[in-house]
């Protein structure tokens, strides 16, 4: 069950959260998980807007409380896998190998993030939004190189104690 725009590791925990874990309103998701308002607003937005996620109306003391829906449950069972905690998931479920895959994926997926440079940073008429622009492709992109040289390594060190 694709759906239309990509979900987060964290649209699937806040997912699994409310439907396994039993946590049904914001109180409880950041005081059982510490999740902040802030950010976990936009994810109960954008679930909301899929159709995986229902808010009640106001309730005492103002809270909403939440229901995963029909769809967000089939989704939340076929699409799990596709989150980077499912490697741990994959290791607590006894399949290192699937781990493994898992995060040589991962780490494959970043290294090829290469955003094209938006200009050589030395030029003088850089305006300082192209400067910042510049400056935030070049952080990311050397970012995701690094998560994926920290995945590779992760992932071999977890095959380690299988091939002896």
């Amino acid at each position: 069950m694709k759906m239309g725009r990509e979900h987060s590791a964290m649209d699937f925990f806040v997912l699994a959260t409310i439907s396994r874990g039993g946590l049904q309103s914001l109180y409880e998701l950041q005081h059982g998980v510490e999740l902040q308002p802030g950010g976990i607003h936009p994810v109960l937005k954008r679930l909301e807007e899929d159709g995986l996620l229902e808010r009640s109306e106001q309730q005492k003391r103002r809270r909403r409380l939440m229901t995963v829906t029909n769809r967000g449950e089939q989704f939340l069972d076929e699409e799990w896998q596709d989150c980077l905690r499912a490697a741990t998931v994959a290791i607590l479920m006894g399949h290192r190998n699937a781990a493994h895959d898992y995060l040589m994926g991962a780490a494959d997926h970043y290294d090829q993030y290469h955003p094209e440079s938006l200009a050589d940073p030395q030029r003088a008429s850089l305006s300082p939004v192209e400067l910042y622009s510049f400056m935030r492709r070049e952080w990311e992109c050397s970012r995701r190189r690094s998560a994926a040289a920290v995945l590779r390594v992760i992932a071999e060190k977890l095959m380690e104690g299988r091939r002896s």
